[in-house]
């Protein structure tokens, strides 16, 4: 069934995104459609998505637009997919495929996990995707439509990533990036020094501090990225302009150099009344976490509790280290909150023993992330700074203690412990190449469990201390730059940047 909020007859444009990757990054797309519809009420927008994730889509959506008239009309249709496949996923390629033409010619598009049969739209002026392989089997589509309708449609890239990993590692070679890595040897873990306007200078090996447990197809869509930027119609970006004036400048730059866009249209996080008991609802132990961390404001006050979660890709390929980590937290008497989300997370029965025993803390395998995040008991959030859980600890005014792995994630522990100061960077937890001279210290870390000890301790210490105090302070002034983002006739009557940066997306194509 279609998520109809308002029904009306002015249609007058209609917009595609693609929301068939992993819940994270697809649920970005579904609460841009909410702000798309709200700006413009006269226009469609239409999520495609998988079986998996339709209906927690229609949730969402439906939470967000709760209570709201005079909005435009959003529908979210399943098309099959290959559920293990987030990055490069042929069989969802190829589905849309068919739904191009079915959108071209006026054909009804059917919906592959209820059957219901869609009618037709006009035809789309953008389609949003997230995905360069679909990008490339738009364009070849659009390329074969020649002066037909199809012809018009603008293809625009959704970027999930904080802006500076878009410029550095996906950007134009004349511009500071490092251009097309298919055309040319990169020796990213040679010695060579980072520098990036805004962030503390780097070592290339430090871009990945940990050994992955698992690759899958990451490799294959990160060779591919640069062409997706070189050749899409312009880029939504998933971040607020303030977070990183300097690379979504540079990004915009380059963009128009060819004509195109680029947007910050982010943060893009659940606001809607329902959002919380929906993320509730969603996770395996959402009663018992719910009632976890009441019990432990009752008994241990406001900013006590530390959460730790990986996302739903990364687990440490020696969880041995996490183990560690974890026991020096109980020894502290801190009360914590784990997510294993992973599926490379195994947590052996002797940690889950310990834990049960300690009474102060609670493994799950799927949490409520932004609930816990800005619940009055969350001191602190240790992450491995993907971007979602980046917007989400921000937004919610906590602190973070960083395990980065690779990419985004290390760009991002830099920026938040050395540019804005509001957290700290676990060091001896590293792995592989990881291990090599860091250049913020000009030391090497040693990496054994007594190091990752004495590490955990000293870093506890003085989160939960005044030094913490300060970042948590801090991270409230960016916080604060963040709730303006997405505000109308806000101060001196002026909308929000990403307000603003999302009308201009619309206005760029015709809307």
């Amino acid at each position: 069934m279609a998520t109809a909020i308002a029904r009306r007859g002015d249609l007058e444009g209609h917009i595609v995104l693609l929301a068939n990757g992993a819940w994270p990054d697809a649920k970005q797309l579904c609460i841009f459609a909410t702000r798309v519809v709200t700006l413009r009420t006269a226009v469609h927008v239409t999520v495609f998505t998988n079986d998996d994730l339709l209906e927690r889509a229609k949730r969402d959506v439906a939470c967000e637009l709760e209570g709201k008239t005079q909005v435009g009309i959003i529908r979210i249709i399943a098309l099959p997919a290959d559920r293990h496949k987030h990055f490069v996923d042929p069989e969802f390629e190829a589905a849309f495929a068919t739904v191009f033409r079915q959108l071209i010619v006026g054909e009804r598009v059917r919906c592959s996990a209820t059957g219901e049969q869609h009618g037709p739209l006009p035809v789309p002026q953008a389609i949003v995707t997230p995905k360069n392989a679909t990008l490339e089997s738009l364009q070849r589509l659009r390329a074969d439509a020649g002066a037909g309708p199809g012809a018009s449609v603008k293809l625009f890239a959704w970027y999930a990533r904080v802006p500076s990993t878009l410029f550095f590692f996906h950007g134009p070679a004349e511009r500071g990036g490092v251009g097309d890595v298919r055309a040319k040897t990169v020796l990213f873990l040679d010695s060579i020094l980072i520098r990036i306007p805004g962030y503390e200078p780097m070592y290339a090996h430090e871009v990945q501090p940990q050994e992955l447990a698992h690759h899958g197809t990451l490799g294959a869509e990160w060779l591919t990225i640069y062409d997706m930027f070189a050749s899409c119609d312009g880029v939504l970006l998933a971040t607020p302009e303030c977070f990183d004036p300097l690379s979504i400048i540079g990004t915009r730059a380059w963009m128009a150099e060819t004509g195109r866009g680029a947007h910050a249209v982010g943060p893009l996080l659940s606001t809607g009344t329902r959002a919380v008991e929906n993320a509730l609802c969603e996770a395996d132990r959402g009663t018992e976490i719910r009632d976890f961390v009441s019990r432990v404001l009752k008994s241990h006050g406001p900013l006590s509790l530390l959460f730790i979660s990986f996302g739903t890709w990364m687990w440490p390929k020696y969880p041995e280290k996490l183990w560690t980590f974890l026991d020096v937290v109980m020894d502290l008497g801190i009360p914590f909150i784990l997510s294993d989300a992973s599926e490379h997370a195994n947590v052996p029965d002797e940690v889950r023993e310990r834990v049960d025993r300690y009474q102060l803390g609670l493994i799950s395998s799927w949490c409520p992330q932004q609930m816990i995040l800005n619940h009055p008991v969350t001191a602190w959030f240790l992450t491995h700074c993907g971007h979602n859980s980046m917007m989400e600890s921000i937004s919610a005014g906590v602190p973070m203690i960083c395990w980065p792995f690779i990419g985004d994630g290390a760009l991002n522990a830099i920026y938040l412990t050395d540019t804005f100061k509001c957290a700290y960077e676990l060091l001896e937890v590293r792995t592989g190449h990881g291990l090599e001279r860091i250049y913020r210290t000009g030391a090497r870390t040693v990496g054994t469990p007594a190091a990752i000890r004495a590490e955990a301790l000293d870093v506890l210490a003085r989160a939960f201390g005044e030094d913490g105090a300060r970042k948590r302070e801090r991270m409230q002034g960016v916080q604060a730059r963040f709730a303006e983002v997405w505000t109308r006739g806000g101060a001196g009557g002026h909308d929000g940047e990403s307000v603003c940066a999302t009308e201009a997306f619309l206005a760029g194509v015709g809307l």
